[in-house]
């Protein structure tokens, strides 16, 4: 049963609360430790893209299209959708031959809020590129073209590229691929369930290169010197996925989600977390990302004064005054052997 992870507080009032799931796992698939319930099934949403990079990069989309580690990066994010985002996806396009027009990941407001404003203070419109997933669906275009298949039903779930992308992830998950729930995510393309814990599985061994005996490691170092070397196209600096990439030198890759879902993968440690937020409240996933890597103490020292905005988020006026704060409240479980 899920458990009440955050609350948030309005002048010394809890005013809501947001319950969830935690599961930490280490790349043998040992639960170690965990809130609420990590059988929870729920959808990766958006931190699939990694994987869903990876299996792109085993047709040698990089090779083929002569694809920088900052363009890479991108296919991996849910970036904001800056003006330095759209210059790295126009520049993808070009090399692809496509144009935004081409994506069917839909036309998105950016992200970010100081993006959206940058946006409309020129007077333009919101674009395809601006989605958040626009770098994925470059990505999936790029893996039709390198493999040679047609890329106009990319989308289809029995599309050779999605059924390579669902075999990976069987993988990486250490389930059946027949066990993994096929959805649809909201830019129109699969997205797959599996329990919390198989999820956070999938994320302790997204860079271990000796997983499978080495099977995956050339594209999983090559994932990995994109995504750490480049944590401002995963996301933006005013967002946790890209702050915490950042402050530990890319030791601990965390991912976003839609719908309260994130995931982390801690080098160093070889384990996993994945997250979700009942109710896909994102107000309640930092709080509840940074609380966990402190209670399980794998960030460096400094880093969690560091990411405080995030562990604590200000619940503040419209003129800025604050006047409370949104707070962790959960205690994790360790399982016992």
């Amino acid at each position: 049963m899920s458990e009440k992870l955050v609350e948030v507080i309005r002048s010394g009032i809890v005013e809501s609360v947001h319950f969830g799931d935690i599961a930490v796992v280490n790349k043998n698939g040992g639960l170690l430790y965990y809130a609420g319930n990590p059988e929870q099934i729920c959808f990766f949403r958006s931190s699939a893209k990694p994987l869903i990079l990876l299996s792109h990069l085993l047709k040698n989309i990089h090779g083929h299209f002569n694809l920088t580690l900052r363009e890479l990066a991108i296919m991996a994010s849910s970036h904001s959708g800056g003006s330095s985002h759209i210059e790295v996806l126009s520049g993808i396009a070009k090399k692809l031959g496509v144009r935004e027009s081409d994506l069917t990941c839909g036309v998105r407001e950016p992200f970010g809020e100081k993006e959206r404003y940058e946006l409309y203070k020129t007077g333009k419109e919101p674009g395809q590129f601006h989605n958040n997933c626009s770098g994925k669906h470059l990505g999936n275009i790029a893996a039709c073209k390198a493999a040679g298949y047609s890329w106009d039903s990319v989308s289809d779930p029995s599309h050779p590229v999605q059924l390579d992308v669902k075999a990976l992830i069987s993988d990486f998950c250490g389930l059946p691929a027949g066990s993994i729930h096929v959805g649809v995510d909201g830019c129109g393309v699969p997205v797959f369930g599996v329990p919390l814990k198989n999820m956070a599985l999938a994320y302790s061994r997204i860079f271990d290169t000796d997983f499978m005996n080495g099977k995956y490691a050339y594209v999983q170092e090559l994932l990995r010197r994109a995504v750490t070397q480049n944590p401002d196209m995963i996301a933006s600096d005013d967002r946790i996925d890209t702050q915490l990439n950042r402050l530990t030198g890319g030791d601990h890759f965390g991912k976003m989600g839609s719908d309260g879902v994130f995931c982390v993968h801690i080098h160093s440690k070889g384990i996993g977390m994945a997250l979700k937020i009942l109710d896909g409240s994102i107000r309640a996933v930092a709080p509840a990302v940074i609380e966990t890597l402190v209670q399980i103490k794998t960030l460096p020292p400094g880093a969690a004064e560091k990411l405080e905005d995030f562990h604590y988020p200000p619940v503040k006026t419209w003129s800025g005054r604050i006047i409370g704060s949104i707070n962790p409240v959960f205690t994790l479980k360790q399982k016992t052997p």
